[in-house]
Formats: C-alpha cells, structure tokens, sequence
C-alpha cells in the first residue's frame, strides 16, 4: 500500500512538470529573441526561465501550507534578482526595456497557478505570454502604420464595446416591454465591430481580400451589418467590386446558416422550406461567385485606407430600426394573440431571422400549421434580402453598388415567386 506521502508527491508531479514545460517554452522563446547577444551577456536563457517556472511550481505548492511565508520571500528574492539583473543590464546597453522582466515574474506566477491545480489556466496564459512576446516586430509595425483615424476608430468601439454596454440594464422596457436596452445595444456592437474589423483587415490585406473575410466572418453573425457596411465603404470612396461581392457572400452565408438552424431548431418545416427558399440560396451563391470572380480582376491595393474611419451614425440608425420593428412585434402579439402567430413571427423576424426560426421551432405542430410556419421564416428572409438591396442603394448613393443591389434583387425575386404560390396554395 502506497504511503501518503508517496501519493502526495504522485499528485503533485503533473501540476510541477508543467510547470517547468511553462518555464522552459517562454525560455525558448526569450532565448531566441536574445540569439545574438554573447553568451553571459544575457541575464536570463532557456535555463534560467525553466528553473523559474519550476520554482513557481514548487512555490505554489506550499501556498496553503505552513511554509508560504517561507515561499513567498523565496519568490520576491527570486523577482528582486531578476529586477537587479535587468536593471545592470539597462544601464549597460542604455535600452529600456522591462518585458524580460515581466516575462520573468509571470513565469514564476503561471508556475505556481500550474502547481496549485489550475492547469488550464496556466496553460493559456503560457500560450498567450508566448504569443505576445513573439508578436513584437508585427506589433511594432502595426503601431508603427496607424494613423490617429485608426486609434479614433478603436476608441469608439472600445466606447461601445467595454463602456457603454455593461452599464445597460438587461430586460424589457419601453411600449409593451419590448425594448432590452442591452441586447438592442448588441446591434450596435455588432455592426460597429464588423466596420472596424473590415476597415482594420482592408488597410492590411487590401480591400478585396480584407473585404471579403470580413463579410464571410461577419455573416455568420450579420448579413444585414456586412451590407451597412459595404454601403459606407462605398459612399467612402472604395472602388465598389469586393463590396459588392462581400454584399452577395454575405446574402449567401446567410441563407447557409439559416438552412443549418432550420434542421436543428424546425426540422418539421426543412422540406417545406427547401421548395420556398431552395431557389434563391442557389441565385444567391451563384451571384456570390460570380461578384467575387468579377472583384478579381480589379486591381486591389494593400494598405489603402478609406477616406473616412468607420463611425457609429449607421450603427445607430440600424438599432432604431430594430427597436421600431420589435415594438410592431410587441404590438401584433398583443393585437392578434395567438391567432396572429404566424404574423408575430414574421414581423419578429424581419428583425432577427435566427428569432423567426427558433421561434417557430419552439412551437407545437398543432398551433401553427406546418405551410404557415415555413411562410412566417420565409417572408422575413425576403423582407431581410430586398430592404438590405435598398438599404445598400440608399447608404452608398452612388452607381458603384448597383451589382450588389442587382445580387440581392435577383436573389429576392427567387424568394418572391415560390412564397407566392405557396401563398395561393394556402
């Protein structure tokens, strides 16, 4: 029988081997950072870094044990040599630098986290302390590139993002409770994170490359933002080809990730839904490719930059919209109640389409008929594609979006003809 000691040690084993491994990975790091400098010019290598780690690990398991006030001066001993290390070194070289020094302290910390059971924990912040201390030539250009628009730009997203909607209340107010300040407020996070993530990846990849990632990342989130969008690229001065095609590929993701949502939240309405919007996800793939084949053969610039920085005018407007149509939601459910279902829904999703088909979803059978369920997700998906082709004409004003409203047109006629005769049927 194992003595408790021994299975002590046996448990203790895993949390100090990764600690070390910590040490060893930002020393690897560090040490090929420093590859040039002559050997016993650098304070800390490889070695250095991985006994460190190792020495956080020991530490952290004594922090709940009657020798912590012991470790806890054996690690402040350990970050003062570190500290006089660099500080000689400094004074030698006249460069100021204090992330070999950081990278040291977190090295001893990660291990002690690794040592007292939070394995994962330190496990990604050794990954991310790596990754940020390998990105300093990248960083350093990128800082090195951005003008004061740029840093206008973030700060307004970050005003969004980490200001403004964590202080925002999380339930219904306004006329019939519809309006929720935090998740009306997510429409303009959303539309404002995918203008700046498509700004920031056009001045680096170039606008047809930038353009088009961004439109297919940000589909997956908001076809109707990645039109917004493309509509103020326009109207900035971009060329008009790759916002256009982002336009077309974000319509065709949208009808993807519906197709997907659809078998998993209404797979009672799948193959009614197939016949009613089949036809225009083909058109809208179609076009799609044919907009991004047609965006190739433009000259596409790296590093150009828009006239004007994405700002938060048409985010807002975009929310409003929102908010008017929830409360004419609001409004039909109480008007109608359950008779009206099908029109609820169908006024809720011309605002959301992912609400539209969860909410048929959550619906029985018996109190929503089968045609009228897949016409309450289709008639808002051809409200969503024919007020996006309109909006984008409208935001851009110029001929430069034609193709892109010709896209969703043809893609809102395929959806028009099968609702019809559906509708006829019914």
């Amino acid at each position: 029988m194992p003595s408790q000691s021994g299975s002590t040690i046996d448990a203790l084993l895993p949390g100090l081997a990764l600690a070390l491994a910590i040490g060893l990975l930002i020393g690897v790091e560090r040490g090929w950072h420093m590859r040039a400098e002559k050997a016993g010019d650098r304070v800390a290598g490889i070695r250095t870094f991985a006994l460190l780690g190792l020495l956080g690990g020991l530490l952290g398991t004594q922090l709940d044990g009657a020798a912590m006030p012991y470790a806890v001066a054996l690690g402040l001993g350990a970050i003062g040599a570190l500290l006089l290390g660099y500080a000689a070194e400094m004074r030698r070289s006249r460069e100021v630098s204090a992330t070999s020094t950081l990278a040291g302290v977190i090295t001893l910390g990660l291990g002690a986290l690794a040592a007292t059971g939070q394995m994962g924990l330190a496990s990604v912040g050794a990954g991310a302390t790596v990754l940020l201390l390998a990105a300093r030539e990248p960083l350093h250009r990128a800082i090195g590139a951005t003008s004061e628009a740029d840093i206008t730009a973030l700060l307004r997203l970050v005003l969004v993002v980490l200001v403004i909607l964590p202080l925002l209340p999380d339930r219904g107010m306004g006329p019939f409770d519809a309006i929720n300040p935090r998740r009306l407020w997510l429409v303009v996070v959303v539309t404002a994170g995918i203008s700046f993530v498509g700004y920031a990846l056009s001045r680096v990849l170039g606008e047809r490359r930038g353009t088009l990632l961004t439109a297919a990342v940000g589909a997956l989130v908001s076809s109707t933002a990645v039109t917004v969008d493309s509509g103020r690229r326009i109207r900035a001065g971009a060329e008009g080809p790759a916002d256009c095609a982002a336009v077309a590929v974000a319509s065709a993701i949208m009808f993807v990730r519906a197709f997907v949502l659809i078998a998993l939240l209404a797979p009672l309405t799948f193959s009614r839904l197939l016949v009613l919007i089949g036809p225009a996800a083909l058109v809208a793939l179609a076009v799609a490719g044919l907009l991004v084949w047609r965006s190739g053969t433009h000259p596409d610039g790296v590093g150009m930059r828009d006239s004007k920085p994405p700002g938060l005018g048409l985010a807002l407007i975009f929310a409003a919209t929102v908010a008017i149509i929830a409360i004419a939601s609001a409004w039909a459910e109480g008007r109608f109640g359950s008779e009206g279902g099908a029109i609820v829904i169908a006024l809720g999703g011309t605002a959301d389409i992912d609400a539209a088909i969860a909410a048929v979803g959550s619906l029985s059978p018996r109190s929503l008929p089968a045609p009228l369920a897949a016409l309450a997700i289709a008639a808002p998906i051809l409200y969503n594609t024919f007020t996006k082709g309109v909006a984008l004409l409208l935001i851009a004003r110029s001929r430069r979006a034609l193709p892109g409203a010709a896209a969703l047109g043809a893609t809102s006629i395929a959806l028009l003809i099968p609702i019809l005769v559906a509708l006829r049927l019914t």
